[in-house]
């Protein structure tokens, strides 16, 4: 069923976010910029919608304020 398929998905996705965030705890983009800030998001470079993966190559950890100017800049939706 696919409530059942969502629901599995979304458990599947917060193991590997969970997993990428305890290995990467700080802002990809803050570190570059010689500032530490908490990760807080998990961004994938290329988007879900544009084929892209969970792998850990596609993903990057970021605080809530550089996701979303990234996200913006993409085009992305909003959180």
């Amino acid at each position: 069923e696919l409530a059942d398929d969502i629901a599995y998905l979304r458990k599947a996705w917060k193991r590997i976010r969970d997993r990428y965030i305890k290995a990467h705890p700080l802002c990809k983009l803050c570190q570059k910029n010689g500032k530490l800030t908490p990760a807080q998001e998990i961004h994938h470079i290329t988007p879900l919608s544009k084929g892209g993966n969970h792998d850990e190559e596609n993903l990057m950890a970021l605080c809530s304020s550089c996701h979303s100017t990234i996200t913006a800049q993409e085009g992305g939706r909003w959180k």
